[in-house]
């Protein structure tokens, strides 16, 4: 049994007050210098109205869903290969505050260019894009998923594109119908009321607005729209 002890501590404002606890933290170090420095770890606490006491549900182990052997086996793969050999968070520099030290370094120095961060917390993408690791990752995918599953991610990725179709097709055809009209000529002689709610809403289709509403919200929109 662990003999667990923190620190209770109010942190927020008046209006949002909130309940932490501290945890401390041993530095650790190596041969190669300090791992882990020493520290406070704040965990925020929940209020009563926060917990939540989830419907159990009891599932037999036939009815539990479980992992074959071969896809433990291309996920332990992949793992291995993404592994970060002897991580730790000291060895990632904070992009916030290195931005920040940036731009007070900028105006103490009088510079126009604020100097580019380097955003170490970014996935590494040239690692990932190595052929073991791609290897890897469509390995696990086949095994989750099945052979056909990129099949299956291209169709859904064109009936996707065929409803992007459509819709630019419709945003197409209201633009021409809506370059006929001179819109702000009608609105400083006030004949928008004296036009049809689908003429009106050519203009809002092609300036992708939104076209619900009865017609004095459409032209009233259409007015805020041309800065009437």
């Amino acid at each position: 049994m662990y003999d667990f002890r923190f620190a209770l501590a109010f942190y927020g404002t008046p209006t949002r007050p909130r309940l932490v606890a501290l945890v401390a933290q041993e530095e650790v170090i190596s041969s190669s210098g300090q791992d882990e420095p020493p520290g406070m770890h704040m965990i925020y606490l929940p209020y009563s109205d926060d917990v939540r006491y989830p419907e159990e549900v009891h599932l037999t182990s036939g009815d539990a869903p479980r992992a074959t052997d071969e896809q433990i086996k291309k996920a332990s793969n992949l793992l291995r290969r993404i592994d970060l050999k002897h991580f730790s968070v000291s060895h990632f520099a904070n992009p916030g505050l290195q931005k920040h030290y940036g731009i007070l370094e900028a105006l103490a120095l009088g510079e126009d260019e604020m100097p580019d961060i380097k955003d170490e917390t970014l996935p590494d993408e040239e690692g990932l894009a190595r052929p073991g690791v791609v290897k890897a990752i469509e390995e696990f995918k086949a095994a989750v998923f099945g052979e056909n599953y990129d099949q299956e991610e291209a169709e859904a990725a064109a009936a996707k594109g065929g409803a992007s179709k459509k819709r630019k097709a419709i945003a197409d055809a209201a633009s021409q119908k809506s370059a006929a009209y001179d819109w702000a000529d009608l609105a400083d002689n006030g004949k928008l009321k004296d036009m049809t709610v689908m003429d009106l809403k050519t203009y809002l289709t092609a300036h992708g607005l939104a076209v619900s509403g009865k017609k004095d919200a459409i032209i009233s929109r259409i007015l805020t729209h041309l800065g009437k």
